[in-house]
């Protein structure tokens, strides 16, 4: 009995230890967890306080603040207004007043007739409409009402603002030139600038020369025998279709720099599928979208083949398009990237040849294109403002409008001379040397 009693004591006395054991375990535990904690703790609190530290010392000394007035005079790119004549004895007022036609054309892209017809349907909007609202950065405008009072008197009149947006256009680099060149601040002429293209867009936009529109069929049907006047292989081609692709600066974060990236030309992009008619009119396209969506897919979303495949229905036209245009398979489609060597006929070769000799006047297209309006090879800042896609449109319309007044497009040469304006007829150029 007694030593049922010591065992009982023993076994009891075990229990009791082991729990006292598992209780110090966990206390230790519980405290080194803590200390880990604390000097996690401790760690982020002197991080937070360095990084505040930095940005404090950031916030008071910037780069600035070092320089002295020398540096800081002489890092100042602004034009002031001593520097710059009275607008209207600028070199613009000059060239314009001169009423020279190549004068005219080399700065603006239009010569005095077509300039004096495009400012006809600019004008109403620029006198009925003021940038001064707002952020007042030519962003956002609102139309003048009669009964309100709009202070001093504006010093251009819609032609200067009508040849700084035209004159933007044909020049590249920074915009700065145009300071010494109209006699504006830049302020000022950034300011202008971003007004007249939103009033230049929404003259346009309707006018029947400039707008972007499908060919009537009987247009169709003369384009498509002018095609095979010079290749008789191809009875049905109307148009052309090619991809312009336009430099656009990075911008930060991953998500946006992935979209605009082009792994093949290993750089950030812009694309603009263009469809251009065998005239030389751009009939159809889709502008601004990311550089890294394949040509054929772009031309899906923007309803390409849609119209195309309307037209091929109606009048059994056809478009010449290349190797990016591969992924789609249909009769409305002729594609230059043919394979000679799995031609099954003598016909079929030179159809593939005259596609590829054909799809040339595309790449006349985009030329044309980016001759006419220089601006479009720049780099294209990276904003959300909607300014970009104001940009590429109005080149469009201004390009349509410019192969109507002007003409010097080589698609329009080759292809029908008789409507071109730079060329002679035969019958005029005949009676011209006699």
């Amino acid at each position: 009995m007694k030593l049922s009693l010591n065992l009982l004591t023993l076994q009891t006395w075990r229990e009791d230890a082991t729990r006292k054991r598992a209780l110090e375990r966990k206390r230790r535990a519980r405290n080194a967890a803590e200390e880990e904690m604390m000097e996690i703790s401790a760690q982020l609190k002197q991080r937070l306080l360095l990084l505040l530290h930095l940005t404090t010392m950031t916030t008071e000394r910037k780069w600035k603040e070092h320089l002295t007035l020398e540096g800081i005079w002489r890092r100042d790119r602004r034009i002031q207004r001593v520097a710059l004549v009275d607008p209207m004895s600028s070199p613009w007022t000059k060239l314009h007043e001169s009423k020279n036609d190549q004068a005219l054309v080399t700065v603006t892209g239009f010569d005095h007739a077509s300039f004096e017809s495009i400012l006809f349907f600019f004008q109403p909007f620029f006198d009925n409409c003021t940038p001064w609202v707002g952020p007042q950065n030519g962003t956002r405008f609102k139309k003048i009402k009669k009964s309100e009072n709009r202070g001093r008197r504006r010093l251009l009149d819609s032609r200067m603002c009508l040849g700084l947006v035209m004159a933007w256009c044909r020049f590249k680099g920074a915009e700065f030139i145009l300071s010494g060149w109209f006699g504006f601040t830049g302020s000022h002429a950034n300011v202008w600038l971003r007004f007249g293209r939103r009033m230049l867009l929404l003259a346009l936009w309707k006018q029947p020369l400039a707008t972007v529109s499908l060919p009537s069929d009987e247009t169709i049907n003369i384009l498509k025998a002018k095609v095979q006047e010079r290749h008789a292989a191809l009875r049905d081609v109307h148009c052309v279709a090619d991809g312009c692709k336009m430099t656009f600066e990075t911008c930060d974060g991953l998500t946006k720099q992935s979209m605009c990236h082009n792994g093949w030309k290993s750089g950030h992009y812009i694309s603009n599928p263009f469809a251009f008619s065998m005239d030389g009119r751009i009939i159809m396209l889709v502008v601004n979208a990311p550089g890294s969506v394949h040509d054929s897919t772009l031309a899906d979303w923007g309803d390409v083949h849609d119209k195309l495949e309307t037209i091929y229905q109606r009048t059994g036209g056809v478009c010449v398009a290349d190797s990016a245009f591969s992924s789609v398979n249909a009769p409305y489609l002729l594609k230059s990237s043919g394979d000679i060597a799995a031609a099954k006929s003598p016909v079929e070769v030179r159809i593939i040849r005259q596609c590829a000799s054909v799809r040339q006047a595309a790449e006349w297209g985009i030329k044309a294109v980016q001759s006419a309006f220089p601006r479009v090879k720049d780099t294209l800042q990276c904003e959300e403002n909607g300014e970009r896609k104001i940009h590429l449109m109005l080149m469009v319309l201004l390009y349509n409008m410019r192969l109507e007044l002007v003409g010097l497009n080589q698609i329009r040469n080759v292809f029908v001379p008789g409507w071109s304006r730079a060329i002679l007829s035969k019958e005029s150029f005949a009676s011209s040397t006699l």
